[in-house]
């Protein structure tokens, strides 16, 4: 079964006997209070790849969410309506006050932040007005690549309006990071900028394969991170996944996670070449998360089974209807993209030439 599912994207699986090995698993103390060497490694590394002045581990990106929007204090959180769930659900654990404003749009987060009406983000037309004029310190939240929509969010036009309301940006970058930018950086610096005062969580875990978080912003910030919450009351990460991560960030491996990353797009962009070859559309940019328009996603998805292709059948929130959704990583092969575009062709073909049902079903 060729598998279009994983979202390991440089397919960095480090398996057992590759990072080496621990004498335990954890110390059974927490992160705050005795961070390992590793982690400070990782830590720098990321913040300095992200343009960030410094960064700190947490055990998962909900972890550093929920850690970032308690310490930052909000009055309230906007949150863009197409985020990723995650993002959702950690900002409605601390804040008292969350709203959504629409997907990627600049001009609705500043008519909410300057208590104008709102726009379709929160779809209830309140004057809500958070910004510097109230005295109220808002956050908002995105992630730096829709995976949806394969679009980057507005990140410097973002944190210009919200930093002149007194607010911070905070931003996940963990679907882009390790994959897009110099050196796998992320989108803040694929789009040729860099942040001024914003916070940026990455999960390692799609692009380096190793399952943590790193958290960078400002230093201040960065350490009322390093104790707080989660890093005193939740298991830090494990030697396991430090040592992992060490390893995917060690500037050595630097080479080889290029020529990875020259793979993994060239596959990207064959599938898309020949999925618009067969006259398909394809959603956004270039991203190893291929989503094509076809008739009856589910129909086709079940029909590509049939020919030992697996994919995923999504809905979006920023979509208008449910795609086709393939999953490219470095580990795929040429002739795995030939095989899945015959049978996309062979599937779609299939079903359009089922003629439609008729009549009153018995």
């Amino acid at each position: 079964m060729l598998d279009l599912t994983s979202s390991l994207f440089l397919g960095l699986h480090h398996a057992a006997g590759g990072p080496g090995g621990w004498p335990s698993l954890t110390t059974g103390r927490a992160a705050a209070l005795d961070e390992p060497a590793a982690a400070r490694r990782v830590a720098a590394r990321v913040a300095a790849r992200l343009g960030a002045p410094a960064g700190v581990v947490h055990r998962s990106a909900l972890h550093a969410l929920v850690d970032v929007v308690d310490v930052l204090a909000p009055s309230a959180v906007l949150v863009d309506v197409a985020a990723y769930p995650l993002v959702r659900l950690a900002a409605g654990a601390t804040a008292p006050v969350v709203r959504t404003f629409g997907h990627h749009d600049v001009d609705d987060v500043a008519r909410l932040l300057a208590g104008e009406p709102a726009g379709r983000g929160t779809g209830r037309g309140a004057r809500i007005g958070w910004g510097a004029r109230t005295g109220r310190r808002p956050v908002v939240v995105t992630d730096g690549w829709c995976a949806a929509c394969n679009r980057p969010a507005p990140l410097a036009a973002l944190e210009r309006v919200v930093r002149a309301a007194g607010g911070t940006l905070v931003v996940d970058d963990t679907q882009a990071f390790g994959v897009l930018g110099p050196g796998g950086s992320g989108t803040w610096r694929w789009a040729g900028g860099r942040p001024v005062g914003a916070v940026q969580v990455v999960s390692l875990a799609k692009g380096l394969g190793a399952p943590l978080t790193v958290t960078t912003g400002p230093r201040d910030v960065v350490a009322r991170l390093a104790v707080h919450g989660t890093r005193w009351h939740a298991s830090p990460p494990t030697a396991a996944d430090l040592r992992a991560a060490d390893r995917a960030t060690d500037p050595a491996g630097g080479p080889a996670l290029a020529r990875r990353r020259r793979r993994l797009w060239w596959l990207v962009r064959a599938l898309r070449a020949g999925l618009l070859r067969w006259g398909l559309a394809v959603v956004g940019r270039p991203f190893p998360v291929v989503h094509v328009r076809v008739p009856d996603p589910a129909q086709v998805a079940r029909a590509l089974r049939g020919r030992g292709v697996r994919a995923l059948v999504l809905a979006p929130a920023c979509l208008p209807e449910p795609v086709l959704t393939f999953v490219v990583t470095a580990e795929h092969a040429p002739a795995d993209v030939e095989r899945a575009l015959a049978a996309v062709r062979d599937a779609v073909r299939g079903i359009e030439r089922v003629p439609p049902a008729t009549g009153v079903p018995r």
